[in-house]
């Protein structure tokens, strides 16, 4: 029953539809799943948060060594901030 009760509530979170299903990277496809299930026991909000605060780690991450960031880290960002990505 406890499965249930937390199915549905994941489901009916405000704003769960809004950011796309999918994304064209398997890596930032993984780190948005995994984010979600970190943040499942918080609200919506929290769960973006964590999700643009280790993009922007991962950007000042790469451009800290001196190198480009990579495509799956700018989809990630994207992602977090809501803007649409080519696909």
């Amino acid at each position: 029953m406890a499965r249930r009760r937390a199915k549905r509530a994941r489901s009916t979170r405000p704003g769960a539809g809004k950011r796309p299903a999918t994304l064209s990277s398997p890596k930032a496809a993984e780190i948005v799943s995994l984010v979600e299930e970190l943040s499942s026991g918080l609200g919506t909000r929290d769960g973006v948060v964590v999700g643009r605060g280790l993009a922007r780690f991962l950007t000042d991450a790469y451009e800290a060594r001196g190198r480009s960031v990579p495509a799956w880290v700018v989809q990630l960002t994207d992602y977090y901030h809501g803007r649409r990505t080519p696909s």
